[in-house]
């Protein structure tokens, strides 16, 4: 056989290979973006009756057997209300709020993760976790991770914006018979950043979701860690919400004056989930430190401080961050400040219990 002819066939064998390897990757892409789009349609369907009396027919369908709340919509809130007291009075909240509304405002999977955000309204009509009737309606936001299993959701992480709730209402956090705080459990279920990371550049991808959760898991990571570099404190352009502006916002209606960074020291986030696509991700992570400093008026109580916190990221090209989106459990933070006892400046941060 001449040369040029084992020459072509070489050719021809690589091509074929390459062309079946293609056809491949494509195949297989094409089966993930249609299980992400088929998890999605499961999600927008629970979401749209979220608190709504069509909710329990709906979550039959949708749940698997062994379907898991790892975090409730108002997880302070009902936690607060496991009180002799408060749990006698209050009503489910598909009943103690009316006229409620979900608009999806933001909905993206990723393998079998759905990161979701939707803009919350209602009236409040009956007692919601202690709080009496205001006849008030409300606008704020909730968030949610779910993970799924053969078109079935097998576990829900809500959270809410439950101090913008009450601040809606305005109405203080109801007070329990104890006189305490009953702060929501804390698990440890989460890494860190750095560990991530490590683990996410041991599989490099030339795609944009790959370089988009690159840059989001960069930016938690510690600085000797990071494998990317940017100008300035932040990789991203423009800051949508910060994660404490109700607590912000409270503290100016109270004329009090202070910063979240004030409030602690030794802080280091640990990592629950990094969800991206190629132009939106989600970052949920959990905030660990002591509580050295005052917290808006708030006293510095010494306490161990643990708050979940949720970062969502517009992109406007692979690994570009353009839009930030952040909000922390306010309610819970503040709350956690004054610890498990409660201090008086704590549990009327929001209001004045009675």
């Amino acid at each position: 056989m001449s040369k040029s002819i084992t020459t072509l066939n070489s050719f021809l064998r690589v091509s074929a290979f390459l062309c079946l390897s293609f056809s491949y990757a494509l195949t297989a892409n094409a089966i993930t973006t249609a299980e992400e789009a088929a998890n999605e349609a499961v999600v927008k369907r629970i979401l749209e009756v979220k608190g709504t009396p069509a909710y329990r027919a709906v979550a039959k369908e949708v749940f698997s057997a062994d379907h898991k709340v790892l975090r409730n919509e108002f997880e302070s809130l009902i936690y607060n209300a496991k009180d002799p007291v408060l749990a006698k009075v209050s009503e489910p909240d598909y009943q103690a709020i009316t006229e409620r509304t979900n608009t999806i405002e933001r909905l993206f999977g990723d393998g079998d993760l759905v990161a979701a955000m939707i803009s919350v309204k209602g009236k409040h009509t009956g007692n919601l976790y202690g709080i009496p009737a205001t006849g008030k309606t409300f606008d704020i936001v909730t968030t949610a991770v779910f993970k799924l299993a053969d078109g079935k959701i097998t576990e829900s992480w809500y959270l809410t914006e439950e101090a913008g709730l009450l601040m809606d209402l305005d109405v203080p956090l109801p007070k329990r018979v104890d006189g305490r705080a009953n702060l929501p459990p804390i698990y440890d279920d989460v890494r860190t950043f750095d560990e991530d990371l490590a683990v996410h550049l041991k599989n490099p991808a030339d795609t944009a979701e790959w370089k988009n959760k690159e840059l989001l898991l960069n930016y938690k990571s510690q600085p000797e860690n990071r494998s990317l570099k940017w100008e300035g404190r932040r990789p991203y352009s423009n800051l949508e919400r910060g994660g404490i502006d109700d607590i912000k916002a409270r503290a100016e209606v109270l004329g009090v004056k202070g910063s979240h960074g004030e409030s602690m020291s030794g802080r280091k986030d640990m990592i629950a989930y990094t969800i991206t696509n190629a132009d939106q991700g989600l970052i949920v992570f959990r905030l660990t430190a002591e509580n050295t400093g005052p917290l808006y008026g708030i006293p510095a109580g010494g306490h161990h401080l643990h708050d979940w916190e949720v970062g969502f990221a517009k992109f406007d090209g692979p690994g570009s961050w353009k839009d930030a989106w952040w909000a922390a459990e306010e309610l819970n933070f503040v709350l956690t400040v004054g610890g498990q006892d409660g201090s008086p400046e704590s549990l009327n941060f929001f209001g004045e219990q009675k």
